[in-house]
């Protein structure tokens, strides 16, 4: 089998190269050290009324910040993250729910599972 690879070289070159620029691109490990921050202005009305605030909790992923639910003067609701971080992964899901509410008590996620605080 060795000296098959050995006699078309240039061929397994080839298709080992494919490989890898395909691995890299369902990949992309170079997003793993992407730090990117976001400040955008408020999309809604400034004297919006705010309803309720509560802080992140950190389960799965290091993650801090403050959520608020504000009431617009229309009527309908926003929901703004301030001084929202959270570590680089591939998969990061928010959830927001009371502390005490019975039926979010764990996020599965495949076979694991979260308990949340």
């Amino acid at each position: 089998m060795f000296s098959f690879f050995y006699k078309h070289r240039v061929i397994s070159a080839i298709v080992g190269l494919a490989v890898l620029i395909g691995a890299w691109y369902l990949f992309r490990p170079e997003l793993l050290f992407i730090n990117k921050s976001v400040n955008e202005a408020l999309p809604f009305d400034p004297t919006a009324e705010p309803l309720d605030t509560g802080l992140f909790s950190r389960n799965l992923h290091e993650t801090s910040g403050r959520a608020t639910i504000y009431r617009q003067p229309n009527g309908i609701l926003m929901l703004r993250l301030s001084d929202f971080h959270t570590s680089n992964g591939p998969d990061v899901h928010v959830v927001l729910a009371m502390p005490n509410d019975p039926t979010l008590q764990s996020v599965s996620h495949g076979n694991a599972s979260a308990p949340l605080s």
